[in-house]
């Protein structure tokens, strides 16, 4: 018997990574979208040439992000789909706006949720100290929700390297250092950046991973390497090093300043139809771009026992990087094949005792049909060295590296992030098989594990938007190790 999944938002992401692993599970489930009414259109026309179909799509109307819950005619849609299908889970991949309100409503029935990070937003955050501290509150309300009905549901965010093989390893060689010298880590640096050129007017008129709302970079995939530091944080857990409390210094790029960078006279030279593509003159562009969110984040942070610094953190998330975009007009699918390119680095100190480097930097997109490249520049690299002291320890090699084609199995093929597309593949796959009735001990992406990557985002957007109104930039947050 076939159970009905929900699924909240069919955008890019949704159709590249939900609907291939539902439509490879068919025979264990079907699935009914939810979204919204001007999405209609899309949604059919996708449809229309795939075998596999939901067996309903429910239309809603737009609703303000500021309300608490889900609007009584949502509501009644809902419900009505529960009495029916009665469904198990739902996976929420809307607009992160909005997920707060359809993660309530799931729990307050008893349906267990998978939900796309961040896990709540509010327009205005990297401007408003109130708004950046709403989303502690989100997170607390739905935790007080969830604590109760552990026994009965599960949520989970899809944080995805938290499944990922490769980082999986790299906490293991932390905890390894840890639990032999009791050093914990003492500096760490991690920077990513995606390639996502995108013009003047598209940062004006695109709402796809959008600055528009007043916030970006951070809430679009700088959550995964906030989270990511308390996935490896959790490997050095002890009383004398506990962590509690973090100093957060934050300094942001906005659009106002991308512009200053490469200007209007710089694109006119640039595309030679420049000027038949671009609605806006620079003044139009400051005007309406006053209050947009980050294109790029560097942020410094002290991860504190009391008064004393136990790990020092820079934290460099960028959108305004190296990109494999050439063409003036972007191509219909915003979330890959525009250009989009990862370069991902940490490195990762444990005193004198270990040091990580992970690179994972592209030179171009998946072709399809080509092999999996897993070089420097291949669209599949990802590589782990380490480095130990030898001369303290004579068992430890002073080198070794280790490559993600040791680690992890393409499952998803002819996508572009193989080894992080996987990783999502089994985050959802441990969501399913919980719906199935298997249980384990612990899950790994589990809600109740991301306060602190909540409190950390708050803070970094709390630390900007002081900057903005004249207050000090230094944010403190409490932590939980």
């Amino acid at each position: 018997m076939t159970q009905t999944i929900l699924l909240v938002g069919f955008g890019y992401h949704a159709r590249r990574i939900y609907y291939p692993i539902l439509k490879s599970e068919k025979s264990r489930y079907n699935f009914i979208i939810i979204d919204i009414i001007n999405k209609k259109e899309s949604i059919e026309e996708f449809f229309s040439s795939e075998e596999f179909k939901p067996v309903k799509i429910v239309f809603l109307k737009q609703f303000s992000e500021e309300l608490k819950d889900l609007p009584e005619t949502a509501y009644s849609k809902l419900d009505s789909l529960i009495k029916i299908y009665r469904p198990k889970g739902i996976i929420i991949s809307s607009d992160p706006l909005y997920h707060r309100q359809y993660a309530k409503w799931a729990l307050k029935n008893d349906i267990s949720v998978l939900m796309d990070k961040p896990i709540s937003a509010h327009k205005d955050m990297c401007n408003n100290i109130d708004k950046a501290e709403e989303l502690n509150k989100d997170y607390e309300d739905l935790y007080s929700l969830y604590k109760c009905k552990k026994d009965k549901i599960l949520f989970s965010i899809v944080s995805q390297r938290r499944f990922h093989k490769g980082f999986q390893r790299v906490r293991k060689l932390i905890k390894e250092i840890f639990d032999k010298t009791n050093c914990p880590i003492t500096s760490i640096q991690i920077s990513h950046s995606d390639g996502q050129w995108r013009l003047p007017n598209e940062i004006i008129d695109i709402d796809y991973h959008s600055f528009n709302h007043g916030f970006g970079k951070c809430s679009h995939s700088g959550y995964h390497f906030v989270d990511i530091l308390n996935f490896f944080f959790d490997a050095t857990k002890s009383e004398d090093k506990k962590i509690d409390n973090v100093e957060v210094f934050s300094n942001f790029l906005k659009p106002t300043d991308y512009i200053s960078q490469i200007e209007l006279k710089d694109y006119y030279r640039l595309f030679k139809d420049f000027d038949k593509y671009n609605k806006y003159d620079q003044e139009e562009l400051i005007s309406k771009m006053k209050n947009f969110g980050e294109i790029d984040a560097f942020i410094n942070m002290r991860f504190r026992k009391g008064e004393k610094t136990i790990t020092l953190c820079s934290l460099n998330l960028i959108h305004n990087s190296f990109s494999q975009r050439g063409n003036l007009i972007p191509n219909k699918n915003l979330y890959k094949g525009n250009g989009r390119i990862r370069h991902e680095s940490y490195i990762i100190q444990q005193g004198p005792f270990q040091c990580i480097h992970i690179d994972s930097l592209q030179s171009s997109e998946i072709k399809l049909g080509s092999e999996p490249n897993y070089d420097t520049g291949g669209e599949y690299h990802f590589d782990i060295h380490i480095f130990r002291n030898d001369k303290f320890n004579k068992e430890w090699k002073n080198y070794e590296k280790i490559s993600i084609r040791q680690l992890q199995n393409n499952l998803m093929p002819k996508l572009s992030r193989g080894h992080q597309e996987d990783a999502r593949r089994e985050a959802v796959l441990e969501f399913l098989n919980y719906l199935e009735g298997s249980r384990k001990k612990g899950y790994i992406s589990d809600f109740t594990l991301h306060r602190n990557s909540v409190r950390l985002i708050s803070a970094i957007y709390k630390s900007a938007a002081s900057k903005v109104n004249d207050l000090s930039p230094i944010v403190e947050t409490p932590y939980e190790q």
